[in-house]
C-alpha cells in the first residue's frame, strides 16, 4: 500500500472518521439447543453457536465482553461461551433452579437469581468468579425473575414473579434493604432512568407498569396498559418506554414525559424481550413463537423487518464493546 494511501488512513482512524464494527447480539433459541448471533448494523444473523441439549433460555454477558453466560431451564445449570471463538466452553452448576443472571457492574461476581428447589432457596445467589465459589446468598420472594443494578451499584432491584414485588438489595452487605409490594403476578421487567431515580417495574397481571422513587422504595405512580404486561425498557434517550404483552402479541410504547401511550405496534407471536441497539435507532424484540427477532424504528414506533433465527428464541445480550 504507497504510503500516502496508509498515512490517510491512519489519519482517519485517529480521527474516528472510520465507522465502528457493527455490535452483535447474541440470542438463545429454547427449542433448538442454540444461540444466534446478528450483527446490528447489518440486522442480519451471522452465526449460530450450538450450546447442547437442557433448554438454553437467559443469556448475559461479563462486563468485558469475553464471555456470556446461559441459563438452562430444564438441565438446571450454567453454560459458558467464548464470545470470539463462538462455541461453548464449559457448563457448571451454580444454585439448584437458576432462571436469570446478572454480573456486577465491576465483573467479579456473577448474580444467579435461583428458583427454590429440593437444594435451594428463592434466593440471589453471589458467585465469586475469581474463586469460583459461592460466597453469598440473599433470599428473596418467590421466582425471583429480572435485576437491574442501581447506577452507583450499591443496591440491586430484583423482581419477584409470583409475589407481585420488587425486592431491594444492599450488595456489599448482602442484605434486603427495601422491598415494594404491588400484587401483580407475573411481574418480571425492570427498567431504571438515567439519572436512577425512577425505576419501571413491570406489575404483570395488575395490567400496569409501577413508577417506584429510588430515593424513598415507594411507588409514586402507575401506568396504566390494555394488557398483562411482562418486559419493560427504556431507549437510550429514555424518551420512551417500551413494553411487551405478550399474551395479546403487542408492544405498547409509553412517552416518559407524560406517562401516556403514543404507539401500539402489533407482533407476530408472543413478543418477549426487547433490546436497544448502540446507535439509539431501533430496538430488537425476541418473538418467541414465531422464531424471529422483530426490528423496530424507534423514529416512527413502527417494526420495519424481522430477523429469522432459531426456534423459539427468547433470551437477549448485547456484547459489550
Amino acid at each position: 500500500m504507497p504510503r500516502p494511501v496508509v498515512f490517510l488512513l491512519l489519519i482517519a482512524i485517529l480521527s474516528g472518521a472510520v465507522p465502528a464494527a457493527g455490535a452483535t447480539l447474541f440470542v438463545t433459541n429454547t427449542k433448538s439447543d442454540s444461540a444466534s448471533i446478528i450483527d446490528t448494523d447489518t440486522l442480519e444473523a451471522v452465526g449460530t453457536i450450538p450450546l447442547g441439549q437442557g433448554k438454553p433460555n437467559r443469556i448475559v454477558f461479563h462486563p468485558d465482553g469475553r464471555t456470556a453466560w446461559v441459563v438452562y431451564d430444564k438441565s438446571h445449570d450454567l453454560g459458558v461461551i467464548d464470545a470470539e471463538a463462538r462455541k461453548l466452553i464449559k457448563r457448571v452448576r451454580i444454585g439448584g433452579n437458576p432462571y436469570n443472571l446478572a454480573f456486577t457492574p465491576d465483573g467479579s461476581h456473577l448474580l444467579v437469581l435461583d428458583w427454590s428447589s429440593d437444594t435451594s432457596s428463592d434466593e440471589v445467589i453471589f458467585y465469586d468468579l475469581k474463586a469460583e465459589k459461592i460466597d453469598g446468598r440473599v433470599d428473596v420472594s418467590t421466582w425471583p425473575a429480572h435485576a437491574i443494578f442501581s447506577r452507583d451499584g450499591k443496591l440491586l432491584y430484583v423482581s419477584g414473579e409470583t409475589a407481585g414485588d420488587v425486592t431491594v438489595i444492599d450488595v456489599a452487605q448482602r442484605t434486603v434493604v427495601g422491598r415494594i409490594v404491588h400484587g401483580g403476578g407475573d411481574a418480571m421487567g425492570l427498567a431504571l432512568t438515567a439519572d436512577g431515580k425512577t425505576l419501571y417495574a413491570a406489575a404483570g397481571e395488575n395490567k400496569a407498569i409501577l413508577k417506584i422513587d429510588t430515593g424513598t422504595n415507594k411507588a409514586v405512580g402507575e401506568i396504566p396498559l390494555p394488557g398483562i404486561v411482562h418486559e419493560a425498557t427504556l431507549t437510550l434517550d429514555g424518551k420512551y418506554l417500551y413494553t411487551t404483552l405478550r399474551k395479546i402479541n403487542k408492544i405498547v410504547v409509553v412517552r416518559t414525559s407524560d406517562d401516556k401511550i403514543v404507539a401500539t405496534i402489533p407482533q407476530k407471536g408472543y413478543p418477549d424481550l426487547v433490546t436497544m441497539e448502540p446507535t439509539g435507532r431501533r430496538a430488537l424484540v425476541t418473538n418467541r413463537w414465531a422464531d424471529l427477532v422483530s426490528v423496530i424504528d424507534l423514529a416512527s414506533h413502527s417494526q420495519v423487518r424481522t430477523i429469522p433465527v432459531g426456534k423459539a428464541p427468547h433470551g437477549m445480550a448485547l456484547r459489550p464493546r
